[in-house]
């Protein structure tokens, strides 16, 4: 009697058994996973000041019918250069915008996500990585881009590393036949090119896939195997044409070259210096969180891909991650590029140690066992239940984040921009001194102002006329009248916690001068002074806070005891006003309690 021939399974994992694995259980993981996404990847817009001047830019795009090259929101830096390279997504998210508001961007972004794992997911499945395996990964790297999930353009990046990786894994490792499929590659790049910068990163990824194949087709015997072997001539001379068509496609912007030019030069502007996501991961301010050791566990972990590459001859692999693991080091912002690239083949590499192990009960336990997926589901389920709370951000992970849709009122300054635009404020005023962080939130509420400062980080000469007029440093004041500002704001989301804020910065200079700055409006949060000038005679009348102010409650008490006495009445009237216009206040609520039950006797 024959014997019967053990199966054999071809392909770029050749499994020693294969594992049959219940159903059931998976379509729970894939159900579990996507609520659980969906849910991660909608949080109400916080501190992230770019969505707006995001789509200011792409509301000017499509009403002026051009894409600037030169700045437009800004009344200094008006004329200077500026190219907005990723003017697609802003028009983009801008008709995004249209459709449904803040809410339609919100689950645009979770689209997106959504599309991401499942280019992954079927990447991973393509490869037979249990669904164990892939949705512990998938887990984990969630966690681990928590700081990117913002809907701004890098997601977009994200996206179309996906895609590259799905086109470049179908055909090097499954369907050589199926060449047709890199003919998308130039494509992608195309869009890719008006989206977001991180086609550099794109290019990068390609390069490599190119280059391990020339040298795959130089060393046959050394790098190639039965499972992947090297291209025939005219398929890596395909490659090479389909690469530099690519090259030549990202000029294909409204600036050319000189996009990236312009894109390089910015990196090396010394404000980068200030921003954390341009800091080195290793940076000791990142300390021992969850999300930097989720990327540290994926780059000491890469190890394990050098294994897999070495025992499969798989060059490829091994290229990948040495490459991106170098481009990760460089900045905390590049490590989520390297998550999401390198999950595929840490996943693969992973189930390939486990299935080719001597291990029956790992390698029982990672397939067909339902334990380690029940507690996945658990935890997914447990994630999913305590987002819309709130819990998971703030007392699980110790993480500063809002669920839900729209905008974050406590970090962002909507009730002093609808006092603003109640009163006219931009259209009396022509020349704002506004803080960093509010900068494109005021041209996208008020398309008829320039700001002074955005998050669009210009140049290195504004941020530093910026930083020695919030500072005080030496000359402020000659600044102060030399750009000849009429109205100014600021956001301090923290001045609860930390209220010395007001005495560091500029806050407490113009607190300071009450009869050349008047102060508005108010509130935990934010202050608005406009300058003493005709034009806004009635809205001092109407609104000025001569003394129920947080600065004078904190550090300067005596305007504060001397109206109680010599102006009670314009004092109450402060107090009975802010309360009406913020009754949960804090600060207005500190200072009630010290003053209203004098005022009262």
């Amino acid at each position: 009697m024959a014997k019967k021939q053990k199966k054999t399974v071809h392909g770029p994992v050749s499994l020693k058994n294969e594992f049959k694995e219940n159903p059931l259980y998976n379509y729970g993981l894939i159900l579990f996973f996507t609520v659980f996404i969906f849910f991660l990847s909608s949080f109400k817009i916080t501190g992230d000041d770019d969505v707006f001047w995001h789509l200011a830019t792409g509301r000017y795009i499509v009403e002026n019918h051009h894409v600037p090259s030169a700045d437009v929101f800004g009344f200094v830096t008006q004329g200077q250069t500026w190219m907005p390279f990723e003017w697609g997504w802003d028009v983009l998210t801008y008709g995004v915008y249209n459709i449904g508001g803040y809410t339609a961007l919100s689950v645009f972004r979770s689209i997106i996500f959504l599309l991401i794992f499942l280019i992954l997911f079927l990447i991973l499945r393509k490869f037979r990585v249990s669904y164990t395996i892939i949705f512990l990964f998938f887990t984990l790297l969630s966690f681990g881009i928590m700081d990117r999930l913002s809907p701004r353009p890098h997601i977009m990046s994200f996206l179309f590393f996906t895609l590259l990786l799905y086109i470049i894994t179908e055909y090097r490792y499954f369907s050589r036949k199926n060449f047709k499929i890199l003919y998308f590659i130039p494509l992608i790049f195309l869009i890719w090119a008006n989206m977001h910068m991180g086609i550099i990163a794109g290019i990068f990824l390609l390069g490599i896939y190119t280059l391990s194949e020339i040298i795959i087709y130089l060393k046959p015997d050394k790098f190639s195997s039965k499972e992947i072997p090297s291209l025939a001539k005219q398929e890596l001379y395909r490659l090479i044409i389909i690469f530099i068509i690519s090259l030549l496609v990202m000029l294909v912007n409204p600036n050319s070259f000189s996009t990236y030019v312009y894109a390089y030069e910015h990196t090396k502007m010394k404000l980068l210096e200030t921003i954390n996501e341009w800091r080195s991961p290793f940076d000791e301010m990142f300390g021992g969180g969850f999300v930097t050791n989720i990327y540290k566990l994926f780059l000491f972990g890469g190890v394990l891909i050098l294994f897999y590459a070495y025992k499969r001859k798989d060059l490829f692999a091994a290229m990948v991650f040495i490459g991106f693991a170098v481009y990760s080091v460089r900045a905390v912002r590049f490590t989520v590029d390297y998550l999401i690239i390198i999950t595929i083949f840490l996943a693969i590499s992973v189930n390939y140690i486990i299935v080719n192990s001597k291990n029956e009960w790992l390698k029982n336990f990672f397939t067909v066992n339902t334990i380690p997926k029940v507690i996945i589901e658990v935890v997914l389920l447990f994630c999913i239940v305590n987002i819309p709370n709130d819990k998971l951000y703030l007392e699980y992970l110790k993480y500063y984040r809002v669920s839900g849709f729209g905008i974050n009122s406590d970090f962002i300054p909507t009730q002093m921009f609808d006092f603003m635009k109640e009163n006219n404020i931009p259209v009396t005023g022509q020349r704002p001194l506004n803080h960093f962080g509010s900068g494109g939130f005021l041209i996208w509420n008020f398309p008829e102002s320039k700001n002074f400062i955005d998050s669009r980080n210009l140049n290195d000469e504004i941020f530093s006329e910026y930083n020695t007029l919030m500072a005080k440093k030496p000359g402020f004041e000659k600044k102060l009248k030399d750009y000849d500002f009429d109205y100014f704001i600021y956001l301090a989301p923290d001045l609860v916690r930390a209220p010395n804020e007001m005495e560091q910065t500029i806050i407490s200079y113009m607190s300071r001068h009450p009869e050349e700055w008047k102060l508005v409006f108010w509130d935990d949060k934010s202050f608005l002074f406009v300058k003493n000038l005709p034009k806004f005679k009635e809205i001092i009348d109407k609104f000025e806070y001569k003394y129920a102010a947080p600065y004078n409650f904190l550090y300067q008490k005596p305007v504060l005891e001397k109206a109680v006495t010599d102006d009670p009445e314009q004092l109450r009237s402060e107090l009975k006003r802010k309360t009406a216009q913020d009754p949960n206040g804090l600060i207005i609520n500190s200072i009630n309690n010290t003053y209203y039950i004098r005022l009262s006797k």
